[in-house]
């Protein structure tokens, strides 16, 4: 569970530490109650604040929620590791998948609420936080429009993000779900390696 605290009487804060005790709220209240279980009432509760300034903020509850899950996704430590690559295309890999697989697996319940409710289908919430990962997949599809462009690895860019992010979100649902299978007992570096050695070079003989 995310640890919160009630924040009442607390002296005045600026927008952004207001908003981030809203989205850390926010987390921990769906955490333990589901999408549809939390209240704006509660979490304003939580996070020490009244209803009117937590729609002052975010405007509605599906906004809140997609600014939830976008807000601990975290593209931007991704970015940040992406923007300093320049080597080696499997170690450049190994790199961000190492980011991107401690980050799913900090968000388990995150991705637990947003696969397992669906009655968010068609709003806000569907477009930007169904899959945390929306914010990374751009991320990943800027790193392989490079790698296409210098004629590292051929396909669509954004097609080749899609499956590289697959590999490693589904390896961290994986890890916690079959713990003992073949691909997620022992060190994890040695499955981001086998699932880089897959993307890159395919399994047929040539």
């Amino acid at each position: 569970m995310i640890e919160t605290h009630k924040l009442e009487g607390v002296r005045s804060a600026s927008p952004e530490e207001t908003r981030e005790r809203i989205l850390v709220a926010a987390r921990d209240v769906i955490g333990r109650k589901g999408k549809r279980g939390a209240t704006t009432r509660e979490i304003a509760e939580v996070a020490g604040v009244n209803e009117a300034t937590l729609f002052r903020h975010f405007g509605t509850k599906e906004a809140l929620l997609g600014a939830c899950a976008q807000h601990f996704c975290g593209h931007l430590q991704l970015a940040d590791v992406a923007a300093q690559l320049s080597g080696e295309l499997a170690g450049d890999l190994l790199a961000m998948a190492r980011v991107m697989l401690a980050r799913f697996e900090s968000l388990q319940d995150i991705i637990r609420w947003s696969l397992v409710e669906q009655e968010y289908d068609t709003d806000i919430f569907a477009q930007t936080a169904w899959r945390p990962q929306l914010a990374i997949l751009a991320v990943l599809t800027e790193f392989m429009r490079r790698r296409v462009e210098a004629g590292e690895v051929r396909g669509e860019p954004q097609k080749l993000a899609m499956v590289f992010l697959g590999l490693v979100f589904m390896h961290a649902l994986g890890r916690k779900k079959f713990p003992d299978s073949l691909l997620h007992r022992g060190d994890a570096d040695a499955a981001l390696r086998f699932y880089i050695d897959v993307f890159l070079n395919g399994v047929r003989n040539s």
